[in-house]
Formats: C-alpha cells, structure tokens, sequence
C-alpha cells in the first residue's frame, strides 16, 4: 500500500485509540453525575450537532488548506480538551454541562479531522486499492478503539475517572506528530488539468456559500447521491437513538456492571474487524449492490434482536452481528462515494455525507433517549424496523450509486492500464541508443 499509505494508517491508529477512550469514558462520566435517560442521551445529541452546525463549512475550508495541518491542529485542541475535563473531575466542578461543553469540543475538531482525512485517502490509496485501503483503516479502527480504547478506558474509569481521559489526550497528541512526515503532494486538494491557476486566483474571494454550493449541487444534480444520503439520514438517526442509551441498556437492562462496559461494547468489534477483513472478498463475489442490500438487512434485523435479547450474552452477539454488517456496509459506501466524487470537490462533498448522516443524529439521540424513558428495549427494536423500511424505499437509489462507482473505477483502472502500457511501448531496446 506504500510508505505515505501507512504513516497516514499509523496517525489514524493512535486518533483512533484516543476515539475509543473518549466515546466509553464519557458516557460513564455522564451516568456518574445523573440517572436521567434523557441527560444522558443529550451527551449522544452534542456528540452530533457540530456536524450540523459546522459540517458543512468545514468541507470547504478542507477543500482550501493544507489538510496535514488541519488534522494535526485539531487533534492537538481535543487532547487539551480532555485536559481540561480531567481537571475538572480531580477538582471536583464535574457538572454534565461541562461535559456537554467538552464533548462538544470534542467533535468540532473531529468533523475537521475526518473530512480531512476522508479527502486525502484517494490521493494516498493506489489505484485500485480504495476499497481495501478503507478496510484497512476500519480494521484498525476497530482493533485500537473497540478492542484497546474501550475497554482500557472502562478499567482506567474503575480506578479513576480522570485516568481514560488523561490518558487519552496524548494518544491524540502521538496521532498529530505521526501525521506530519506526509508529503506535500497529498496535503492539497487535487485540482483538475488546466483550471489550478483560474481557482487559485479565485480560492481568496469565493465566497464560503458558493463553495458550499457547488458541493451541494454535485450531490443532487451531478451524481444519483441524494436519496442515498436521506437513507443515510433516516438510518443514522435510528442507530444514533440506539446507542444514546446504550450505557443504561447495557448497565440497567442486562446488569453489566461499568468497568465491564468498554468490554461489552468492544464485543462489536469482533464482527466489525471481521466485516473489515472479509468485504472486499464479498463484494468480489456479490457486487456492491447486493452486498449493500445484505448489510443493511442484516443489521436491521440484528437490531431488533438486540433489544428482545433474554440476557447480555444474547445481547452481546446481536451486538456483535451489528458491528459486522455496519463496519462492512460502511466500507463499500465510503469507497463508492469516493471513487464517484471529483478530488477537488471530496471535502465539501464528504461534509455533505457527514451531515445527513451526523447532522441530524442529536434528533435521533432525543427520540432514543424519550424512547427509552418509556422502556430502554423499546429504542433497539424500533430502531431495526426504521431502517429496514427505509432501506426498502431506497434500493433502487443505492443500485444506481453502487453502478456509477463500478464505472469509475473501471475507467480509472482501464486508464492506469494504458499508462503502463504506454511506458512499456515507448521503453528503449536494447542497444538502440547505439544505432
């Protein structure tokens, strides 16, 4: 995959396990300091609403800088982010308004981080290889987040509820120096063949909704990506309102004591690392299409079985089957989004993905939590029927975007073909220099 491929893959590494401390450390911070469903579901709400607030913006300044810096930057201000709720927790001012404060925080900085991210990644991937290059980052995902971060932050929580946030910032830090030995020619936006000078002239006064705009307009009149992204937003607000209170289910509802929590939820990451190492075979076999179709079945029935599981165990493995049909769904959509998306237009456009999936989870994350005050198993079940009607309304709309990246990425491998043929034709034979 080469050299730039897994110092960026080694940078995600340590991001990702200060990802996993953070999203298991916080919730118990959260039922620590109130019993209240909704409180705690508002914890999930805040972890969302800054794609919603600044998702979209955040593509186009991606589109703009120098992406290395930006992630490097960002990572920095959530380790003294977490700094500071450490502090606040040995000290005693903990409140769940701070918590809220810090998570919001938090994720301000990962919107820009994983747009940046996400955009550089077909500059980095050989041609050819996104999908796997994907698979890869997701199966260290989940290894350092679900399998390390998680369940190191629920025993460092045991001992002290400082130790999992501490602990995690510098992980954040360690990510942001391994990002900077990238090369130049990733850190930039690709631009197309002949118009660098004419945006360059124009990149200091176009106006950020302009900019917003176009990716706007490639969405829903350059490519078949609209109705997949509402799917996006009516699946995203299901799950989200699952995982709100999450912390309750697993605690309250399967008497999981806390510092078995990371642990629990690191069961998913058995199938997820599972779904990252199998789906490019999958898709080879099955195709993007019917791949898709089986994942998101899959999980909506799993979902359901989760919330009429008997016991945690029972839980634990529809936990586990979860894990594995959203990690693989995920992969092939991202990959086909990013083999259909021009280089210059991948911020904006990815923020657009980001935020009808993101932006309106913290609705989802309220719905869970009013849910869940009636009855916690209810939000599971309700969640699995959404998405499997949801999914049913939006086949044909994933067939056709699942198409068009079968299109483009045979015409860019068709393209990398003729270059090498055009090397092979035009190398010397030998002794022809002589003549």
């Amino acid at each position: 995959m080469g050299r730039d491929f897994h110092r960026f893959w080694a940078g995600s590494l340590s991001s990702n396990l200060g990802d996993g401390m953070t999203l298991v450390a916080l919730p118990l911070v959260a039922a620590m300091l109130t019993n209240d469903p909704l409180l705690v579901a508002g914890l999930t709400a805040v972890r969302f609403l800054p794609w919603l607030l600044v998702g979209l913006v955040a593509g186009v300044v991606v589109d703009r800088v120098d992406r290395v810096r930006l992630m490097v930057l960002t990572n920095v201000g959530r380790g003294g982010a977490l700094v500071a709720l450490s502090l606040l927790i040995v000290t005693g001012h903990a409140s769940i308004w701070a918590l809220y404060a810090v998570m919001f925080t938090v994720m301000v900085c990962e919107v820009f981080y994983d747009l940046a991210g996400q955009a550089m990644l077909p500059d980095i991937a050989p041609v050819g290889a996104l999908e796997r290059a994907n698979s890869r980052l997701v199966g260290g995902r989940t290894v350092t987040q679900q399998f390390a971060g998680g369940p190191i932050a629920g025993f460092l929580f045991a001992v002290a509820a400082f130790l999992p946030l501490a602990v995690n910032a510098g992980a954040y830090v360690l990510g942001a120096l391994v990002l900077l030995g990238l090369p130049l020619a990733v850190r930039r936006p690709r631009r197309p063949e002949g118009c660098a000078e004419e945006r360059e002239g124009k990149g200091a006064v176009r106006s950020v909704l302009g900019d917003i705009g176009e990716g706007l307009a490639f969405v829903f009149r350059g490519s078949s990506l609209g109705p997949v992204l509402a799917f996006n937003v009516v699946m995203n607000m299901a799950f989200v309102a699952q995982s709100s209170v999450m912390v309750l289910l697993v605690r309250d509802h399967f008497g999981v004591p806390a510092a078995l929590y990371g642990v629990f939820l690191g069961t998913s990451a058995v199938g997820a690392l599972l779904g990252a190492t199998t789906v490019s075979r999958i898709v080879g076999r099955l195709g993007r299409f019917r791949t898709e179709m089986a994942l998101f079945t899959l999980a909506s029935v799993a979902s359901v079985a989760f919330g009429l599981a008997p016991n945690a165990y029972a839980a634990a493995v529809a936990w586990t089957v979860i894990g594995f049909a959203l990690t693989s769904s995920n992969i092939v959509m991202l990959s086909a989004i990013q083999l259909i998306v021009p280089g210059a237009q991948m911020g904006r456009v990815m923020s657009c993905v980001q935020v009808s999936g993101a932006g309106f989870s913290p609705i989802g994350a309220l719905l869970g939590g009013a849910l869940g005050r009636v009855e916690l198993s209810y939000v599971p079940v309700a969640a699995g029927v959404v998405v499997l009607v949801a999914l049913l309304l939006s086949a044909s709309a994933l067939r056709r975007v699942t198409a068009q990246a079968d299109e483009h990425e045979a015409a860019a491998m068709a393209e990398a073909s003729g270059k090498v043929a055009d090397l092979g034709e035009h190398e010397p034979e030998v002794g022809q220099e002589e003549k």
